[in-house]
C-alpha cells in the first residue's frame, strides 16, 4: 500500500525534525520552512494531506491554506495551533478552510489518526471525482437524451442528445419546466406519480415535442438521493422510437387493409354469386307455382319455397353488409352510416346521427375504419350495454376527423375496463392506433358510455 503523501509546513526546524522522527515509517513526508518552500513542494509532488503551523512569521497557516485553495484544492488541510489562537481557528473551520485543527504539542497517536482520517476523506473525494468524471463522459456522450430535473420539474442538467431532440437550444433548456416538453400534461403528472410511488420508471411511452415534429418516445427514470437517503432530483433517459412506432403503425394499417380487402372480396362473391342464384331460384319457384296446378299437398309444399328463399336472401344481404357494405365504394361515409342506421331500424335501439352537410370525401381505408368503429360501438351497445339510444356525431377540423359516440346503457367501471377483454374494444383501439389517432373513453355505471375519438384526416 502506498504511503500517505504529507506536506508539513513549520518555521521551526525542531518541529519538522520531530514530525519526521515520529511518522517517517508511516507516511511519505515532505517538509517546508516557509510558504515559498511549501509552494515548491506542491508543484513537485502529488500531496494528499497538508499540515501547517498557524503561527509563522509573515504568513499564518490559515493564510497559506487560503492561498493554495484555488490552485491546489484537493489536499486535505490540518492546522497546528496553540490555545491562544483558538478563536481564529474556529473561524477558519467554520468557513470550511481546514479539515481539522490539532493543538500543540500534539500526541503522536492522535495526530496519526487525524492524518489517516484526513486521507480517507481525500481518497473518497478523489473516487467521487473519478466517478463523476466517468458519469459526465457517459452522460455527455450517450446517444440517448438524458435530463436531470428537480422535485418541482425544473430541468437542471442535460446532455447533447437532449439538445438535439428537444425544440429548444442549449442556452434555454436548463431554464424550462418539464411539462413544457410534453404535449400531454397527463404524461408529466403520471411520471411524477410513478417516481414518487416507486422511485423508478421503465419504458413509459409518451409524446415529446421535437424540433421538427412531436416524437414518440420511451422514458425511463430514477430518483437521485443525497447522503441521507432523501430524494433531491430525478434523472430521465429518453429513447426516440418515432420511426419504430411509425413502421409498426404502417404494418398494423397494412394488416387491417388486407383484412378489409379479403372481406370485400367475400362480400362481392356472396353478392354477385350466391345472392343472385338464390334470387333466380326464388323467381323460378314463383313461376313454377303458377304453372303447376297440382294436388293441394304439392301446392302447399311449393308455396313455402319462395318465402324461405326470400328470408335467406335478406340474411345474406345482412351478412354482406356487415362483412363490407359495398355502397361504401360508391357513396361517401355519411351515406354508408345512414344505411347502417336503416339496417337497424327494427332493433330496439334509437340511433341519432349528427353530421355536417359538407363532410369531405376521405381515403377509402380511413372511411372503412371509421365505419367499422361505429359499427363495433353500435353492436356493443346492442349486445352488452342494454342501451335504447345511441348518438353518433361526426365532424372535422383542419387536422382531424372527430367522432363522438355515446349510448345510455349500463356503462362499466373504467378502472376495471372489463370491456377491454372483448374483441369489440380491441378492434376499435387497433383501428384508431393504425391511423395514429387517439381515444378518450368515459363511462358511468347505469348512465352510459362515451367515446371521444380523433383521427388525422387522409383525403383521397
Amino acid at each position: 500500500m502506498n504511503k500517505i503523501k504529507i506536506l508539513y509546513l513549520d518555521d521551526e526546524v525542531e518541529n519538522l525534525n520531530a514530525f519526521k522522527a515520529s511518522f517517517r515509517r508511516d507516511f511519505e513526508i515532505h517538509t517546508a520552512l516557509s510558504a515559498e518552500e511549501g509552494y515548491e513542494v506542491l508543484n513537485q509532488y502529488p500531496i494528499e494531506v497538508v499540515i501547517s503551523d498557524q503561527r509563522m512569521p509573515g504568513t499564518t497557516g490559515i493564510d497559506f491554506f487560503e492561498s493554495i485553495a484555488v490552485e491546489y484544492p484537493n489536499p486535505i488541510r490540518i492546522l497546528l495551533t496553540g490555545f491562544s489562537d483558538i478563536n481564529a481557528v474556529i473561524d477558519a473551520v467554520n468557513r470550511g478552510k481546514i479539515y481539522r485543527y490539532v493543538s500543540k504539542p500534539w500526541h503522536d497517536h492522535d495526530l496519526k489518526l487525524t492524518i489517516e482520517s484526513a486521507y480517507n476523506l481525500y481518497d473518497l473525494q478523489e473516487k467521487n471525482k473519478e466517478l463523476n468524471s466517468k458519469y459526465k463522459k457517459v452522460f455527455s456522450d450517450c446517444s440517448d437524451p438524458i435530463l436531470l430535473f428537480n422535485l418541482k420539474g425544473k430541468v437542471t442538467d442535460f446532455n447533447k442528445a437532449a439538445v438535439t431532440l428537444f425544440d429548444t437550444d442549449q442556452n434555454t433548456l436548463d431554464t424550462i419546466k418539464l411539462h413544457s416538453l410534453f404535449p400531454l400534461r397527463v404524461d408529466v403528472e403520471q411520471i411524477f406519480k410513478i417516481l414518487r410511488e416507486t422511485g423508478v420508471i421503465e419504458g413509459y411511452e409518451c409524446l415529446i415535442y421535437g424540433k421538427e415534429e412531436v416524437k414518440t418516445c420511451l422514458l425511463s427514470a430514477n430518483t437521485i438521493t443525497n447522503s441521507y437517503g432523501e430524494v433531491i432530483s430525478y434523472q430521465a433517459i429518453i429513447k426516440d422510437i418515432t420511426e419504430h412506432s411509425r413502421m409498426s403503425q404502417m404494418l398494423l394499417k397494412k394488416v387491417i387493409e388486407t383484412q378489409e380487402e379479403e372481406r370485400e372480396k367475400i362480400a362481392k362473391e356472396l353478392h354477385d354469386g350466391v345472392e343472385k342464384s338464390l334470387a333466380t331460384m326464388s323467381h323460378q319457384a314463383e313461376k313454377l307455382q303458377e304453372k303447376l296446378k297440382l294436388s293441394k299437398d304439392a301446392t302447399e309444399d311449393l308455396e313455402g319455397i319462395p318465402d324461405v328463399l326470400k328470408k335467406t336472401i335478406r340474411e345474406l344481404r345482412r351478412i354482406c353488409f356487415n362483412t363490407l357494405p359495398l355502397v361504401i365504394e360508391e357513396q361517401n361515409l355519411i351515406v354508408t352510416i345512414e344505411e347502417l342506421k336503416m339496417k337497424l331500424i327494427n332493433a330496439d335501439l334509437s340511433i341519432e346521427f349528427i353530421h355536417p352537410d359538407d363532410f369531405p370525401e376521405i381515403n377509402k381505408s380511413l372511411k372503412i375504419s371509421i365505419f367499422r368503429i361505429i359499427q363495433e360501438f353500435v353492436q356493443n351497445s346492442i349486445k352488452h350495454s342494454g342501451a335504447d339510444k345511441v348518438t353518433i356525431e361526426i365532424s372535422t377540423n383542419t387536422e382531424s376527423i372527430i367522432l363522438n359516440l355515446t349510448d345510455n346503457g349500463v356503462g362499466f367501471n373504467i378502472s376495471e375496463l372489463e370491456l377491454s377483454n372483448g374483441k369489440g374494444l380491441d378492434s376499435i383501439k387497433t383501428r384508431i392506433d393504425s391511423f395514429n389517432g387517439s381515444v378518450d373513453i368515459s363511462s358511468i355505471v347505469n348512465q352510459g358510455t362515451e367515446f371521444d375519438i380523433a383521427i388525422p384526416i387522409m383525403m383521397n
